[in-house]
């Protein structure tokens, strides 16, 4: 009987509630206007492009007015119509579109605002970032696409940059990254300071921490799937920016109602300007780099030049059509760049070093859709990509008396097609099934040489050149109700370079415990065939920036790579209150000391494995223009090899507790974001013993023994953003923003190495002492960006 009055009593609030009556008098108002006093008169919320929003005017009055009436009105004023998803949320769109994109990402949404406006929980479980709608982040002034990823508990970046995404333990190369369906292998500008993906083509980042989807395949940590921009606009739209590391822009055109194109570029503008922001991030990279060629000189009152030119750009071009009402074809393409000239040159000595790298990651994509019925949609994609590292360093002495040569080549090029089809069985469950076919050719060249007098003195050089094909068949069941979510799925892999198939189960589970409260479990087991190992050859010249190539899988000394993940968690969502904590258990297998990088420690490969637990938590509130969260990790990462103590000790890159506290304040046209991070320091490996040979070579023995036994101090930093949007005239709008990282200027050090340093004793003899190298991160760093969009 209680529970029967309870639901009489829930109805009639709701319908208390949707029949809600206010006054209205609206006269030329803008519709935009109209349409955030709505919201907030009748708590619903709407989503729709702004662009074609902007331009309509309102005028309507009526004395207690039911929502239901003021929308049809606006309809009737208007070309839009409004499109109900429940009694809380519509999407609003021209009568004349066709293209249901807003419906289709709002149906598969969870919660809203997860963490701030633009971030969202997907019904799968994964995070869904909307760059266009993402509100300022403490430090940044524009959305960074991966930059935005570490607001999300479990992601973290141990040394620092926007491309080294650690997700709940894995390392950046077991992430599969995913731009329009292209495999992606260097993510950053700026040896990863910056991300390589412009965010203003960008309609949505999906980062799956657990309980992955089963048609994402080979890699064993997170997934993050990048999709840029479907939109056909009515007329050409477009941005263009600049701040103080480089400048871009991006255009979308209109070739017909069922056609578009879209460009974007960005460039470092350093040949010619050098600014503070792109200085502070220059001593930030490169502070070993210099460090280790200037201590080779041994009277420190020796005068030096030095030549140090960096430049990084990105290119992206997609073509759209709509082949019919329910059916879509699009083309994309994408090409990143990054180039590094370094001249170091000691005039008393005639010491001359050169360093060149290129580095390039290009790629292009076919995706094809189509709605056969109301029940079925095949999507066929296909893809291409191509990586290249080009490394070269020459050093002489006294007129070429002694000479170096270094060089480094590394080259992926992977193609891939896939097929599924989605089958809805009813309006509550769907089937997904499919095949992916991947081929992977890899291929690196190290080489290293010395002269003495003109006379060859050692030659060494490794290579190797490797294929993989991939077939993937694949299955999915999803079930989506009131109360139940299940993601369940299925992914049989073989790869033909080592003869092997394997089975990866699939899982993702959400029950709704009552109004508030979800309940979640995942499990998901995954494979990995390509790998990035640590080569130190190429570094004997100083250079320790890009010491990472691409590999395959042999099954020898690079074995496959197998993850295991289970995680089980409670979803809180009330009265602006969401409360998400979930722990998690994950094992790899596969590992080698060389991929980990601990081969300084041992000359062999050795193979090991990793466990992983942890725990996330996110605490979110809103009140009125003001939101604060707060994210806390806690993370055991432990690896074993059997030729390192064979026991488990602390990863390069663990980090046992993480913590941060975040604020975002909007007011009119401004935004304010103020942010606070504490974290655990690194771990590192203290010296056992340092000597010089008898030939006068020096010996730096690491303990071995107590592998990341010590830690560095715990790194702690206070970042802070503002901006202001504006109107030029109807159609141009401006933003202005300034950001602080680092605002108390912390010298947080983020690892410590040593190194052995010529000097010159008593007796006018040369030896070595041992010297510590800490490298130190970034200090306060502030960035101005100014942006107009048409």
């Amino acid at each position: 009987m209680k529970i029967k009055l309870s639901i009489l009593f829930i109805c009639l609030a709701m319908s208390i509630f949707s029949q809600e009556k206010i006054d209205i008098s609206f006269i030329n108002t803008p519709l935009l206007d109209v349409l955030k006093q709505t919201e907030s008169n009748f708590g619903v919320k709407f989503s729709f492009n702004t662009e074609i929003i902007q331009k309509e005017i309102f005028s309507f009055s009526k004395k207690n007015c039911e929502l239901v009436y003021l929308l049809g009105e606006i309809e009737r004023q208007t070309s839009f119509t409004f499109k109900k998803i429940n009694d809380r949320y519509y999407y609003i769109t021209n009568k004349a579109t066709l293209s249901e994109d807003y419906y289709t990402l709002l149906n598969e949404i969870l919660v809203t605002n997860y963490i701030t406006s633009g971030i969202n929980k997907k019904k799968s479980g994964a995070i869904s970032i909307l760059p266009k709608e993402l509100g300022v982040l403490p430090g940044l002034t524009e959305p960074d696409v991966l930059e935005s990823l570490k607001i999300i508990p479990g992601v973290q970046s141990p040394d620092e940059t926007a491309a080294g995404i650690y997700i709940r333990g894995g390392t950046p190369n077991q992430n599969l990254v995913l731009w329009d369906g292209i495999k992606t292998y260097y993510l950053g500008h700026f040896f990863g300071m910056i991300s390589a993906f412009n965010p203003y083509t960008t309609k949505e980042v999906v980062l799956s921490k657990s309980g992955t989807s089963a048609k994402y395949g080979n890699r064993v940590s997170g997934v993050i799937d990048i999709k840029t921009t479907e939109e056909i606009p009515e007329k050409i739209t477009g941005s263009f920016g600049l701040n103080m590391t480089h400048a871009d822009a991006f255009v979308n055109i209109p070739l017909s109602k069922q056609t578009a194109l879209s460009f974007s570029a960005r460039s470092s503008y350093s040949n010619f300007l050098k600014t503070f922001t792109f200085n502070k991030l220059s001593t930030r990279v490169f502070q070993t780099f210099n460090n280790n060629q200037e201590n080779n000189i041994i009277d420190k009152n020796i005068k030096f030049s030095r030549d140090n030119e960096f430049n990084f750009s990105d290119y992206t071009a997609k073509f759209i059509t709509n082949l019919s009402e329910k059916e879509s074809l699009s083309f994309s393409f994408l090409h990143t760049k990054n180039k590094m000239y370094n001249d170091f040159t000691v005039p008393d000595y005639e010491d001359k070093y050169n360093d060149q790298i290129n580095i390039k990651n290009t790629g292009m994509s076919i995706n094809w859709e189509k709605q056969s019925n109301e029940k079925t949609t095949h999507n066929i994609k296909s893809y291409f990509s191509t990586f290249t590292l080009d490394y070269s360093a020459d050093y002489s002495y006294f007129e070429d008396y002694l000479t170096e040569h270094s060089s480094k080549i590394n080259i992926l090029n992977d193609v891939g097609i896939s097929y599924n089809v989605n089958y809805s069985l009813n309006n509550k469950t769907d089937i997904l099934l499919g095949y992916d076919y991947t081929s992977t050719d890899s291929e690196y060249d190290l080489k290293y040489s010395y002269s003495l007098q003109g006379q060859n003195q050692y030659n060494s050089q490794q290579n190797e050149e490797s294929s993989n094909d991939t077939h993937s068949i694949f299955g999915e069941y999803l079930y989506d109700s009131y109360n139940w979510n299940i993601n369940a799925g299925l992914r049989f892999n073989y790869f033909s370079k080592i003869d092997k198939l394997v089975l990866e189960p699939r899982l993702y589970l959400e029950k709704k415990l009552n109004t508030n409260f979800s309940f979640k479990t995942s499990f998901e087991q995954k494979h990995q065939t390509l790998s990035q190992i640590i080569e130190f050859q190429t570094s004997s010249l100083g250079f320790d920036l890009e010491n990472q190539i691409w590999a395959q899988v042999n099954d020898d000394d690079i074995p496959l790579q197998k993850s295991l993940q289970i995680s089980t968690g409670i979803l809180f969502n009330k009265d602006n209150w969401k409360i998400d904590i979930e722990p998690y258990y994950k094992k790899v297998t596969g590992m080698t000391s060389q991929t980990s990088g601990y081969n300084d420690q041992t000359d062999d490969f050795s193979n090991g494995e990793g466990k992983i637990y942890g725990i996330d938590v996110l605490i979110n509130k809103k009140f009125n223009n003001y939101r604060t969260w707060v994210n806390y990790s806690y993370t055991k990462n432990r690896f074993k090899f059997l030729d390192l103590e064979n026991k488990f000790f602390p990863a390069n890159h663990d980090i046992t507790n993480y913590f941060s506290w975040s604020h975002a304040y909007k007011l009119n046209s401004y935004e304010f974001s103020l942010g606070w991070i504490y974290r655990t320091g690194n771990p590192y490996t203290a010296v056992k013993e340092f000597y010089n040979t008898e030939n006068g070579f020096p010996i730096i023995d690491l303990d071995s023994d107590n592998i990341n036994a010590l830690r560095l101090p715990n790194y702690h930093r206070l970042d802070a953003s503002m901006t202001y949007t504006f109107n030029f005239s109807k159609n141009w709008k401006g933003k202005l923003g300034v950001s602080v990282l680092n605002i108390y200027n912390q010298k947080n050090i983020l690892s410590r190495t040593y190194n052995a340093i010529p000097t010159i004793n008593s007796d006018n003899d040369l030896e070595y002492q041992l010297e510590q190298v800490d490298k130190v991160s970034l200090g306060i760093t502030p960035n101005i960006v100014f942006r107009v969009s048409f």
